[in-house]
């Protein structure tokens, strides 16, 4: 059974739970300026990406015709 509190105990308490929220804030503060630093965004990798993803998508279709093409001469000239 809990016992009675009296409303000293209970301004401390919630004193010290708006110490925790300030600091949690601080602190969430703290990381987000830390990750706009060091992270890039979604947006930004996507166009470093791209003109990578291009020439890797060139070079398959190149490979892939030779092979298809290969494959075409095999059965014509048999």
């Amino acid at each position: 059974m809990p016992k009675p509190s009296n409303g000293l105990e209970t301004k401390l308490a919630i004193l010290s739970l708006q110490k925790d929220v300030v600091y949690m804030r601080d602190k969430l503060d703290e990381l987000s300026e830390k990750l706009d630093e060091k992270y890039v965004t979604q947006d930004e990798f996507k166009a470093k990406l791209e003109p990578m993803s291009k020439i890797v998508y060139g070079l398959v279709a190149v490979i892939l015709t030779t092979v298809v093409g290969a494959l075409l001469s095999v059965v014509i000239n048999k």
